[in-house]
């Protein structure tokens, strides 16, 4: 009922322009694109590039017939399937998982307006379910969502799924495994300059549009030369929590996505990682944390800077904290730091049977 109002009083104003409220990345131009008002994309086909991916939203435009407000209704039944799938996987009660979500501006924002990030929190639910239930069904429609968000998450996918399997003889210690996905991608990085070449050109755009430290652009010349091994820890706390310690934009807003909702997105994240160090649960023995560094990996690695790539993050570090427990087993692996207790066994692809399963425990608080 809020969002219909807001969207009647503000919401759809702002998404035609006829108000400065922007409350979302880039739904207007997903509407304009469903329209056939953008230039370089007509129809489906034009979608999916290197330097963007429209399908997700195109599709859920033309399922919607572009109307606002069945968006808005599509979007809640999203969250409300994902959020019951994560707490079915984890075994945990959902309201404190929900109320971690809602506090997170970004979460409101993926329900009032088409966006990617409401498909990047049904591909979390799906990745989990497939490893909670050993579902090889929900292994295969977490690739196709990931196929309607961006292509670094297939690409975070199947290399997540390879790390896990027998041909990664380091797969039980997840320290050395990062270490050496931070080594491929600095050299992967600099074999494709080519196809990262139009990301880097809007890259440069958006740094002489929003001007910020340089910190960031100094950060990924040091990328550029081939050590973003060396480099990725700065870079990845910037991503994740660089824009939430700038108040001076939330005070007086710019850009209203950037300054206000990304900075408080930003904020919260650093939030729950303060949260999970206190609790001693960030640790790479917790499944979710696993999968939550790897996914940085992956996905810092754009030159393009935007704190709304890490929603997913936000997700998996909100379940950790909803399950009570400081390390969640999921995964067929265990790391060479954990105990030596076994972990649940599960039946998804490019993953060994384990010898031996043990259930994950169900919350009792």
């Amino acid at each position: 009922m809020a969002g219909g109002v807001f969207l009647a009083l503000i919401g759809i104003d702002a998404l035609e322009s006829r108000n400065t409220f922007q409350f979302f990345a880039d739904s207007g131009t997903y509407h304009a694109a469903a329209r056939g008002d953008l230039l370089g994309i007509d129809g489906l086909g034009e979608s999916i590039g290197v330097a963007g991916n429209f399908l997700g939203p195109l599709l859920l435009l033309q399922l919607a017939g572009e109307n606002y407000y069945v968006v808005m209704v599509f979007n809640a039944l999203l969250l409300y399937l994902a959020i019951a799938s994560i707490s079915k996987s984890l075994r945990f009660d959902s309201l404190r998982f929900t109320l971690l979500l809602l506090v997170n501006p970004l979460t409101v924002s993926s329900m009032l307006s088409v966006n990617k990030e409401i498909f990047s929190l049904v591909f979390i639910a799906l990745l989990l379910r497939a490893y909670a239930a050993g579902s090889v069904l929900s292994w295969i429609a977490a690739v196709l969502v990931s196929l309607l968000v961006r292509w670094q998450l297939s690409v975070f996918l199947f290399a997540f799924s390879a790390a896990l399997t027998p041909l990664n003889p380091l797969r039980r210690n997840r320290k050395m495994t990062i270490v050496i996905l931070l080594v491929g991608l600095s050299i992967l990085y600099l074999q494709l300059a080519a196809v990262f070449e139009p990301i880097r050109y809007t890259f440069e755009q958006s740094a002489a549009e929003y001007e910020g430290s340089g910190f960031y652009e100094w950060l990924q010349g040091w990328q550029d030369s081939g050590a973003y091994w060396l480099i990725f820890p700065l870079k990845a706390a910037h991503l994740l929590f660089g824009l939430g310690l700038r108040f001076d934009r939330l005070i007086a807003p710019v850009d209203i996505y950037n300054d206000v909702w990304q900075l408080l997105h930003s904020t919260m994240t650093l939030v729950l990682f303060i949260a999970l160090c206190k609790n001693r649960a960030f640790k790479l023995r917790n499944d979710l944390i696993y999968v939550s560094v790897f996914y940085v990996a992956i996905f810092a690695l754009s030159p393009i800077y935007s704190p709304r790539y890490f929603y997913p993050v936000y997700v998996l570090w909100a379940a950790t904290l909803a399950a009570r427990r400081p390390i969640v087993s999921l995964l067929r692996t265990e790391a060479t730091t954990a105990s030596k207790k076994p972990v649940r066994e599960v039946r998804i692809p490019f993953v060994q049977p384990a010898t031996e399963s043990t259930p994950v425990p169900r919350n009792t608080q």
